[in-house]
């Protein structure tokens, strides 16, 4: 259920040597707004520094929904389609799911049988970004503003008492805000925008 009242924003200005640390918050996936029906590859090739040869290079595992994607022309559809991104991933997990992989024969099959209205018009789409990927392409995202639940990003936090302390100033409505506001705001809304930088 949506809030009753508009999400809030905040602006955070981090430390620069710490920058990089905070992209592990992409791990939870953020919310983007697209087009239902959109194929994969259009939709990534959309987003900031997403490149075909950057997807065709170092994208190397796409998980829809938790099954594994080769076909970058496989449509976004349903309530929220749940996209993650990962580079290469080590040993023979990594070679199984690594996409257009000898090994993708080992992988089980989990797609859903049910069948999917097509939709029309919009929808959102959650979009989780690993390891390099999120520390190459992560930045460009949170510097923009990027759309998350407060769940994760509370337990991000809260378990990140150091990376807190990068943080040089929180804004709030213009307004200056401590970390223990900061998080206490958190629980308050179902998400929150937040631009980082």
């Amino acid at each position: 259920m949506e809030d009753q009242h508009p999400a809030p924003h905040f602006q955070l200005t981090v430390a620069s040597d710490a920058l990089i640390l905070f992209t592990t918050v992409l791990q939870s996936g953020i919310e983007l707004k697209s087009r239902a029906g959109i194929p994969m590859g259009r939709f990534l090739n959309e987003l900031p520094g997403f490149t075909a040869d950057y997807i065709g290079d170092v994208v190397q595992t796409i998980f829809l929904n938790g099954t594994a994607i080769d076909d970058l022309t496989t449509p976004l559809e349903g309530h929220n389609p749940i996209l993650a991104l990962s580079a290469a991933m080590p040993g023979l997990a990594g070679a199984i799911f690594r996409k257009n992989s000898f090994h993708s024969a080992l992988r089980t099959d989990t797609k859903k049988t049910d069948s999917v209205d097509k939709q029309q018009g919009n929808l959102t789409v959650t979009l989780k970004l690993f390891n390099s990927i999120a520390q190459e392409r992560g930045l460009e995202l949170l510097k923009k503003g990027v759309w998350i639940k407060t769940k994760p990003a509370l337990v991000f936090f809260s378990k990140r008492e150091s990376l807190l302390q990068k943080i040089n100033t929180i804004e709030f409505e213009k307004k200056t805000i401590d970390t223990a506001t900061f998080l206490s705001l958190l629980s308050q809304s179902e998400k929150i925008n937040i631009r980082i930088a």
